[in-house]
């Protein structure tokens, strides 16, 4: 079995008609499905012109246009323009001395939804950061795999990209690390640069050792060197991938906890003060240190949910970003909290 897929606008709706064939279910009916969605979305017929030719009734049609979407034939998505919140946009530049901050609005709510919205602001915006031979350094997490998938083509030629922190798995679900590094090098017709390492190894002399490996070595000197970093803040939480994956111990959990961390950038944990929270557990991180995001032209952060307010604010507070890009909910509650 095999598909391909076909592309297409109408208004602000991208349209993908998956074309599968097989032997699932009725070869012909199959067929007939497949061409009603395309003169439907491709050709742009009225049903009624549809079942005339097809011999069938209206409301047929109509089924078959649902069946096409239930099947998986056919994909919608709203690519509307995203407008900012400026009113919350204003308050939070000041209050946190940022040089750009967006706030997407929430039109629904789903936080799965704002947090693709944000992250396709960002993307729609890479431009304005990224320009011809640009070094990227970028964390990795669900949060950058979903801006990985909103990624386009830059206008910017020769860029590198790099990782902040080690990303190899240490169990057998995977970290996905390679993905926005991937997304940015193509889009920038670049070179990637991965960290062939686990973020958090078992000790500081493990860490330490690691770090002089040459090409590890080769990488931190390259993202040090990044004029843009991107990043997400996550929320300390046995959900994050951290612990997914196997690099947060259940004793390293419970140590974060009792010393109030609230987050982390990169697998670096701080406290809602921007502290480094436990630095034990600091020091067995290999890559990129917070105190160097501060050093770039641009630090823009990703953090989306009320359940990383605590995260963001010590994250703030610890001046590791100058750009931020969030969601209407989450500033609100930034605001209530600080403003």
């Amino acid at each position: 079995m095999f598909y391909y897929q076909l592309k297409y606008k109408r208004k602000n709706e991208k349209i993908v008609i998956r074309e599968e064939y097989g032997y699932d279910m009725d070869t012909n009916k199959s067929y007939q499905i497949i061409r009603v969605a395309k003169k439907y979305y491709e050709l742009h017929m009225g049903q009624l012109e549809i079942a005339q030719e097809e011999g069938v009734s209206k409301s047929t049609i109509s089924r078959m246009l649902q069946k096409a979407v239930d099947l998986g034939y056919v994909k919608v998505t709203i690519d509307a323009p995203i407008e900012s919140v400026k009113e919350m946009e204003d308050k939070l530049k000041n209050i946190f001395h940022l040089k750009e901050i967006f706030v997407s609005p929430n039109l629904v709510d789903d936080e799965e939804i704002n947090l693709r919205d944000t992250c396709r602001a960002l993307a729609n915006n890479l431009d304005h950061y990224i320009e011809d031979h640009t070094v990227v350094a970028v964390s990795w997490g669900k949060t950058l795999n979903c801006l990985a998938k909103q990624i386009q083509p830059l206008k910017a030629k020769d860029i590198k990209v790099v990782q902040l922190n080690g990303g190899v798995a240490k169990s057998a679900s995977s970290t996905g690390a390679s993905q926005i590094v991937d997304a940015l090098t193509m889009a920038g017709h670049g070179i990637g640069y991965m960290f062939p390492v686990p973020a958090i190894v078992d000790s500081k002399l493990t860490s330490d050792i690691l770090q002089e490996e040459t090409q590890v070595k080769n990488v931190l000197t390259l993202a040090k060197k990044a004029e843009v970093s991107i990043f997400s803040i996550g929320a300390l939480s046995k959900d994050s991938i951290l612990y997914e994956v196997g690099y947060l111990k259940d004793e390293d959990f419970l140590a974060l906890e009792e010393k109030e961390a609230v987050g982390d950038i990169a697998s670096r944990f701080f406290d809602i003060n921007g502290a480094i929270a436990l630095n034990e557990l600091n020091d067995r991180v290999v890559g990129f240190r917070l105190e160097e995001l501060k050093e770039k032209e641009w630090a823009i952060a990703i953090a989306v949910g009320i359940n990383k307010i605590n995260a963001l604010i010590g994250a703030l507070r610890g001046g590791f970003m100058n750009v931020l890009y969030t969601d209407e909910k989450t500033a609100r509650e930034l605001l209530n909290r600080c403003g």
